[in-house]
């Protein structure tokens, strides 16, 4: 009798197994899903679509639609020496520097480093793309000085009627830039100065630390909203010319950073990122004498003013409002759908498609930001990238380029 009933366990124990390995095999089989960045090809998705993949798939044909509606058929004129281009034709050059413009990281003050003196991991792609960030802002303010001094050279008045540059870094963070800018020399003889400003105090507190064995006029330190454009322009040196340059601020921080430009009538260089922060609204709060606004949150920081509306170009805001394609969106939906394309590239489920998409989709922004300045203020503007910063594998490289008659300098460029 024991015996019998042990057999009995035993053969209904092997055979719950069996059917629990059955049904968790078939339950395997019919319900594996690959992550969108595990999928090589569209092949390797599931037989039947999930409602995730039909609602992304969705939102990809759209993306698709409205990037093909902004590039067909337009063509834009960045200065009066050049002719019309065709933006889907429309490629990115890549800023080229002269060999003997390059910097010798190996000798110069290690501080002046951004890999050595801001603490990166030697060797990473990380402190190697700051450095070509650092070269290539170098350069062009380079190049800005010594088009400047050819300027003052033909009239001495202007010459002894101005003191020095001060370079603006607007939304400077710990300051990898600013300090680098202050530190190692340029070809020119000019006298030339940093003002580095973030509202981020304990960023400055870093930056301060770093730089103290710095001569104190060449580096001045201001703790501002990149919105308050009088405080900013009130610590400019009196006779002083400007250059404005940013690195990396985040969202409308860099539309700002243009807006402090043009005020001081200044060429700029700008490479912006997060472009789908711009898109919120900064909150004001009613202190009962003045609208003020809480910038302790990062996203507020880099949201938009009440005077930064987006589109920025009349450019962009014609061809999103007669264009063709979703003719049942705003023009606001739409343009929030290409700053988070530029972003993260919404909706491709591919990573190659996603790189391409989020390309396409922030070359239309960083353009629309080029044609405000050109449209309204007579910019010359050009839109290049940092060597080594290939939109398919790191998407936050984009220089803009403007300035006052400056056309000369920016056909220099383009040829190198």
């Amino acid at each position: 009798m024991l015996l019998s009933s042990l057999t009995f366990f035993l053969v209904v124990t092997s055979h719950q197994q069996q059917s629990s390995s059955s049904k968790h095999n078939h339950h395997s089989s019919s319900t594996t899903l690959l992550s969108p960045l595990q999928a090589d090809n569209e092949d390797q998705y599931e037989e039947h679509p999930s409602r995730w993949r039909r609602r992304t798939e969705k939102r990809r044909q759209r993306t698709e639609e409205l990037l093909d509606s902004v590039e067909d058929g337009t063509f834009l004129h960045l200065t009066p020496t050049q002719p019309l281009v065709e933006l889907q034709n429309l490629q990115i050059p890549t800023l080229q520097i002269p060999h003997f413009s390059t910097i010798n990281w190996n000798t110069i003050n290690p501080q002046l480093d951004p890999i050595q003196g801001g603490k990166l991991r030697q060797g990473t792609q990380r402190g190697l793309r700051k450095r070509a960030q650092v070269e290539a802002f170098h350069h062009l303010v380079s190049t800005f000085l010594d088009a400047k001094l050819q300027q003052v050279d033909d009239n001495i008045s202007s010459y002894e009627e101005m003191d020095g540059v001060t370079i603006i870094d607007a939304g400077c963070g710990a300051g990898n830039l600013a300090i680098s800018l202050a530190g190692i020399p340029y070809s020119s003889n000019m006298t030339v100065n940093v003002l580095a400003v973030d509202v981020n105090d304990k960023a400055l507190d870093r930056l301060t630390k770093r730089a103290q064995t710095m001569p104190p006029e060449k580096l001045n330190v201001l703790c501002a909203d990149l919105a308050n454009y009088d405080l900013i322009q009130s610590k400019i040196p009196p006779n002083h010319s400007v250059i404005v340059v940013s690195l990396h601020a985040c969202g409308a921080a860099s539309d700002m950073a243009m807006n402090l430009a043009i005020r001081c009538k200044a060429p700029f260089v700008i490479c912006p990122c997060c472009t789908a922060k711009s898109l919120t609204k900064r909150l004001p709060q009613d202190t009962g004498k003045r609208t003020t606004f809480d910038l302790s949150a990062s996203f507020q920081r880099s949201g938009a003013t009440s005077d930064i509306v987006y589109p920025r170009s009349n450019w962009l805001r014609n061809k999103l409002h007669d264009g063709d394609a979703l003719t049942a969106m705003s023009l606001e939906e739409k343009y929030t759908i290409l700053a988070k394309t530029a972003d993260v590239g919404l909706g491709p489920q591919i990573p190659s498609q996603q790189r391409l998409q989020q390309s396409r989709a922030k070359k239309i922004v960083e353009l629309d930001r080029l044609m405000a300045a050109s449209e309204g203020y007579g910019y010359d503007v050009r839109l290049m990238r940092i060597s080594g910063h290939d939109p398919l594998v790191y998407g936050k490289g984009e220089l803009l380029i403007g300035g006052k008659d400056i056309a000369d300098v920016l056909l220099t460029l383009s040829r190198r």
